[in-house]
């Protein structure tokens, strides 16, 4: 099946093709084409050509399917004779061959007026809509760059169908030779993705292709750390932990079960690093330079001051820590709550005081399905209490074997 078929962006097509036409058509090159023909001096056979470009953008712009007709074939056809190396006259001959008998001249002829030009939006345009009638992935991505890259009027509707083919099979094989250089519109691709759930798994792999040499891309941009979040929206838990850690240096399956546990760092690619909370009513920071967590709450406030995804087995476990307040706290204020991160399955561990006077417990997991669990450091704090202000330290977590 072919990418329009299967995606369903035939209209993003017809669109950036329009646009491209009516760009082209008022470019300076073609400001007054009908002038210069009637005047007879050369370059006559351009301005025909220019012409015939004006006449198929006005008549697709309230039919983007209609083909070249003979007058635009004629003009095209005198443009070409008087200047074989102009890439719109055969672009507009190659458009002219609409039947499935001269679909490979079609092709053929487009591609050469490729070579002649890479800056030409009706060339382009025209490529990129026969590589997605045929199904041809590497020339539709390569094509949709080089245009958005000469055309910045098309960017929004060529970005959002490359967004949109990201989740098309084997596009990612596609993809990163065109993503990997960090072309100019990749913010915006990257951005159009992470609101395309169908595409951010492949969006995901793509991104973690170009992480490797030669690419190198390892810097952490917002829009990783929404495609991280949106991939965990999506419970592909497994698929977001890999595309955290191929951004992460030295972050393996030998790493501790929490993350940043010791709080010597500002979170990076949440929920695989704390998640902090910045309600009105309750919220939590990191202290770097003391390795603790800030936790402030006041009363009535309830709900994580601090959360990560973790991957647990069912089994004992021992928690440590550290919790110091300039006042006393409310009992089972301050609790680490761990549990599943699938709605659909009812596990979870009894919640650890933490402040009571010991530093240390064991946790113990249920045998359950579930792979995937939040810890949660939680905040209850009684309507009438004056609050908590608190700053939690030495967080370790192990299992006992």
């Amino acid at each position: 099946m072919s990418i329009v078929g299967k995606v369903g962006w035939a209209g993003a097509i017809a669109l950036g093709l329009y646009v491209a036409l009516s760009s082209y058509a008022i470019s300076n090159e073609s400001r007054a084409p009908a002038r210069t023909l009637a005047l007879g001096f050369p370059p006559t056979g351009l301005a025909g050509s220019n012409i015939a470009v004006q006449s198929l953008a006005t008549r697709r712009n309230s039919n983007p399917k209609t083909a070249v007709n003979a007058m635009e074939r004629r003009l095209a056809l005198q443009a070409y004779r008087s200047e074989p190396l102009s890439a719109t006259s055969v672009a507009l001959l190659a458009l002219s061959l609409t039947s499935n008998r001269q679909a490979a001249d079609r092709k053929a002829l487009l591609e050469l007026a490729g070579k002649l030009t890479r800056r030409s939006s009706l060339v382009g345009s025209s490529l990129i809509e026969t590589a997605a009638l045929t199904g041809d992935d590497r020339t539709f991505f390569r094509w949709i760059s080089r245009v958005m890259l000469t055309n910045s009027e098309v960017g929004q509707v060529y970005a959002t169908a490359l967004a949109d083919a990201t989740a098309r099979k084997g596009s990612v094989d596609a993809l990163v030779e065109i993503v990997g250089p960090n072309p100019r519109w990749a913010d915006l691709y990257w951005r159009l993705v992470n609101g395309r759930p169908a595409s951010m798994a492949n969006a995901a792999e793509l991104r973690i292709a170009i992480s490797k040499k030669p690419w190198g891309q390892t810097e952490i941009r917002p829009s990783d750390e929404g495609l991280v979040q949106g991939l965990v929206d999506n419970r592909d838990f497994d698929g977001a932990r890999r595309l955290a850690n191929a951004l992460r240096p030295g972050a393996s399956r030998a790493a501790p079960l929490i993350a940043n546990a010791n709080f010597a760092s500002d979170p990076r690619l949440a929920p695989f690093d704390w998640q902090l909370s910045m309600q009105g009513n309750l919220g939590a920071s990191i202290d770097k330079d003391g390795k603790a967590l800030i936790i402030s709450a006041v009363g009535g406030a309830r709900g994580p001051a601090a959360r990560q995804l973790v991957r647990l087995s069912p089994g004992s476990y021992e928690l440590g820590w550290k919790l110091v307040s300039t006042a006393p706290l409310p009992d089972n204020s301050v609790s680490i709550q761990i549990r599943c991160a699938d709605p659909k399955i009812d596990s979870w561990a009894l919640p650890t005081d933490l402040t009571a006077r010991t530093r240390q417990a064991e946790v113990k997991l249920p045998s359950s399905d579930c792979i995937w669990y939040w810890f949660s450091i939680d905040v209850s704090v009684p309507d009438d209490a004056a609050g908590v202000d608190a700053n939690l330290s030495d967080l370790s977590f192990r299992a006992i074997r």
